[in-house]
């Protein structure tokens, strides 16, 4: 089947998106966790605050830095960075403990689900139209589930790769392939859409037909000249 991005044409027979930036705002849903990450790790220390937010890219303002850790990491990876940067300071039990609360309290939060565009309209006209849907995303695989039934789109979503699967995070390929193969599609014969440059990064490793730009809302796009198509939104996916 042909995908249509833009002035780009892929003959594919399933398209893999990213969640977060992709499918929905990324500010609005981690910005609050990012922010009260940080405050439940740094427990007051306001030097220890500062270099938590440089190393998981967090924002003065409370946004995420495009590109950072928070962004597009997992919650292992991020927990990883955070007990590396609390330990130059603390004993290691008490930096996993701070870890370990932090996890605990965002756990809890209730994420905002604010789908980019019309998701819910253009995964059904992609999926009436025979192509396969999948979701790769650095997320943990509980919080996924839980944000496409948000979209209210989970029905539509054949597989899903996340982000503590059996597998090592994006930009590695293993999770795209381990979706194609799980499909039985094959990896030349998908299309990758996404926010950031592990996307790119798997798509290529993985050796997809090809793979999309979701740009940010002021138009820009972090990955412009690394894909081969930018769009606003989903909506502009065709099919032909």
């Amino acid at each position: 089947m042909i995908v249509i991005a833009g002035d780009a044409r892929f003959d594919v027979d399933m398209i893999v998106f990213d969640k977060d930036g992709t499918l929905m705002d990324l500010n609005a849903a981690w910005a609050p966790a990012a922010k009260k990450w940080v405050e439940v790790a740094a427990a007051g220390d306001n030097e220890l605050r500062l270099r938590l937010e440089t190393e998981l890219g967090v924002e003065a303002d409370g946004g995420l830095v495009d590109g950072g850790s928070m962004a597009i990491e997992t919650v292992a990876q991020i927990a990883g960075r955070t007990q590396a940067v609390l330990a130059a300071d603390l004993p290691v039990a008490e930096a996993l403990s701070r870890v370990e609360r932090a996890a605990e309290i965002i756990s809890d939060l209730e994420i905002a689900v604010q789908p980019i565009g019309d998701v819910r309209g253009s995964l059904n006209r992609l999926s009436d139209a025979g192509l396969v849907l999948s979701v790769a995303s650095s997320d943990d695989g509980d919080q996924i589930f839980d944000d496409l039934a948000a979209l209210g789109v989970i029905e539509l979503i054949a597989g899903v790769a996340a982000g503590d699967g059996p597998w090592d995070p994006k930009p590695d390929p293993a999770s795209l392939l381990a979706l194609a193969e799980g499909l039985s599609i094959e990896p030349a014969r998908m299309l990758m859409v996404g926010d950031s440059t592990t996307d790119v990064g798997a798509a290529r490793a993985a050796g997809a037909a090809g793979v999309v730009g979701i740009a940010r809302s002021d138009g820009t796009c972090l990955i412009a000249g690394s894909v081969d198509a930018v769009v606003d939104s989903i909506e502009e996916i065709g099919v032909q």
